[in-house]
């Protein structure tokens, strides 16, 4: 415990014993939370073992589609020992060969941690297999949460969301982009949707309003006069208007994204341009599992070439930042009123009981999951939701 961290960090002091898990099985998926630490994770192990240079790959959402499409090929036949994933392999796949995986770092939630287990040993009568890695000593008792949750049967509720106008808007713009859409037809198909059921000509009305020339409030901008009738059918005859959709279309803001490109105009995949952005020509970064050398920048590509160097940066990506889902929370508030117990106690809190007595390091962690537990006398007495 003493050489281990108290926060942070991302798991690489546990680098042996997680290549010694994967050892023991065909195919594993290691997941992590971020493609930061996807990249890094990948980087460590083909530089402690190189031994698994073409039997370890990396997937993650900024890569580019040539080269997840060749690694969940190569899943599917099963030619890979391992892959570093982040969330895009959580959904969607079903990869036989799989017979295990590993969470490194809390998954902030119950759901998706059972999402990811479903990953291994999806066929009939197969016994999914997961292990959790902790990336510092705190994570520790998330074990123990995580292990409570299964067994209570404590999962985040999936509530689908109704009337998001703004998600509406921009599928709106969508079709405009493409081929078009005729307003009455689209009308029909969104009021047959759970979200949309309850929606009226009115409210549909203020939603194309807004896209045509901008509502009541945007009529002066010329940007907001989007949506142009052409033969019926409304579209987007701007070009620049069409483009910049393009680029950002989906509900998730985030950073403009560069396109990574070897010279000879190969395409691996995007950085966010704030990243790319303290990095000066001749910098080295790690990306798609690569060495990479920055060579220039070009409109909204970053052009690099292979490097031999040995040291190097991991692009970060603004989306990385997870919050403990609630439920989740409700678990690990269980472990930590269980630490006083002196019988029926899991290992993990067994492990950790000793260092109970530290109240700064568990106060540290309860603060990054917003929710604060009064210690006295090594008993947690109360517990209460607060905002940071």
């Amino acid at each position: 415990m003493e050489k281990f961290p108290w926060a942070g960090h991302l798991g690489i002091r546990l680098l042996d014993k997680v290549v010694d898990i994967v050892n023991q099985y065909k195919t594993t998926l290691i997941f992590t939370n971020t493609r930061s630490q996807a990249e890094i994770w990948y980087q460590q192990i083909i530089t402690y073992y190189p031994e698994f240079a073409g039997l370890l790959a990396i997937h993650h959402g900024s890569l580019s589609d040539e080269v997840r499409t060749w690694v969940e090929e190569a899943l599917h036949e099963g030619r890979l020992k391992a892959v570093v994933c982040t969330s895009s392999l959580d959904l969607g796949v079903d990869f036989r060969p799989v017979d295990c995986v590993l969470q490194v770092g809390s998954p902030k939630g119950i759901a998706r941690f059972l999402q990811r287990a479903g990953r291994s040993g999806h066929r009939p009568d197969a016994t999914s297999i997961i292990y959790y890695v902790p990336t510092n000593s705190l994570e520790i008792i998330e074990g123990d949460s995580l292990k409570f949750a299964v067994k209570e049967k404590i999962v985040e509720s999936r509530i689908p969301y109704v009337r998001s106008f703004d998600v509406l808007i921009q599928y709106l713009m969508t079709l405009a982009v493409g081929d078009g859409f005729y307003a009455d037809d689209i009308l029909q198909e969104v009021a047959q949707t759970h979200c949309f059921e309850s929606i009226t000509q009115e409210e549909f009305n203020q939603c194309m309003a807004l896209l045509i020339h901008g509502g009541s409030t945007l009529q002066a901008y010329d940007d907001f006069h989007r949506l142009v009738l052409v033969d019926g059918k409304y579209k987007v005859t701007s070009r620049k208007l069409a483009m910049r959709h393009r680029l950002s279309i989906g509900a998730i803001v985030s950073d403009l994204m560069m396109r990574v490109k070897f010279r000879s105009g190969k395409y691996l995949g995007s950085i966010e341009e704030s990243f790319i952005s303290k990095l000066n020509i001749g910098d080295v970064f790690w990306f798609s599992g690569r060495q990479l050398e920055l060579v220039q920048i070009m409109a909204n590509d970053a052009i690099v070439k292979p490097s031999e160097k040995k040291k190097g940066v991991v692009p970060s990506w603004m989306g990385g930042r997870f919050a403990i889902s609630p439920d989740l929370g409700i678990a690990i508030r269980h472990s930590f009123k269980s630490i006083h117990k002196t019988q029926g106690i899991s290992p993990e809190i067994k492990f950790l009981k000793p260092y109970s007595k530290n109240r700064s390091h568990f106060l540290h962690y309860l603060r990054k999951m917003n929710y604060w537990l009064i210690y006295t006398d090594q008993i947690w007495l109360s517990s209460f939701p607060i905002s940071i």
